[in-house]
């Protein structure tokens, strides 16, 4: 303890080299995609479609990740650094397709039943979203707590001081989990109003073009 405790207090250079700060850095980098708004690709394909299946596979697979890696926690120190990777271009990828999707509402002009389906699963998406930042940003956060606690100082002053006990790094260990719960019912949430209005539209389109009567909901 006495060892660890002289590493904690000990002024050294800080090394913006080491993973925590290039994390940071490119989940800050990562929101470099949320103004961007592409309408359609490949000679007038909605882009919407496409991007879509980018968090669809990347959420699922980042949120089962974290909740494995938070029981194996040893697994957490090899693969740290790959999920927090990937957990940011999933939520880069999470601001493209709500923009894609944006602007595929605007052009669809939908009514009825279909928009207000899609009105609900474009509020989802926001819940997700910021839901999904939280669990970026939480992975960075606890990756950095399990080395500082474990007596791998930054440097920074401020950060050792906060992360440097074993049982925040425990509490954050817990809230990382709740939040892949929360983001995992809200992908779901999400992808099942999606698919609602799309086959909705479909089926009354087709309903209404051979005069077929509407099924009971």
């Amino acid at each position: 303890m006495a060892t660890k405790s002289v590493g904690f207090n000990r002024r050294s250079r800080v090394d913006w080299r080491r993973a925590e700060f290039v994390l940071t850095g490119l989940g800050i980098l990562g929101f470099i995609t949320l103004p961007i708004r592409i309408t359609t690709i490949y000679g007038g394909l909605p882009a919407h479609p496409l991007f879509v299946h980018v968090p669809v596979v990347l959420i699922p697979v980042t949120i089962l990740t974290a909740i494995v890696c938070m029981v194996k926690i040893e697994w957490f120190s090899r693969y740290g650094i790959a999920l927090a990777v990937v957990s940011i271009g999933a939520m880069s990828s999470i601001f493209l397709t709500m923009q894609a999707g944006a602007a595929l509402r605007s052009a669809l002009h939908l009514r009825g039943r279909a928009a207000q389906l899609i009105s609900e699963h474009s509020q989802a998406a926001h819940y997700l979203a910021f839901i999904y930042i939280a669990f970026t940003a939480i992975v960075i956060v606890t990756f950095a707590a399990q080395r500082i606690s474990g007596g791998m100082p930054t440097g920074l002053g401020i950060l050792d001081r906060l992360l440097c006990r074993r049982r925040v790094f425990q509490g954050l260990r817990l809230v990382l989990v709740l939040l892949s719960l929360a983001a995992a019912v809200m992908v779901f949430r999400v992808g099942d109003l999606g698919a609602k209005a799309v086959w909705q539209g479909r089926i009354q389109a087709a309903q209404a073009h051979t005069g077929a009567p509407r099924p009971r909901t």
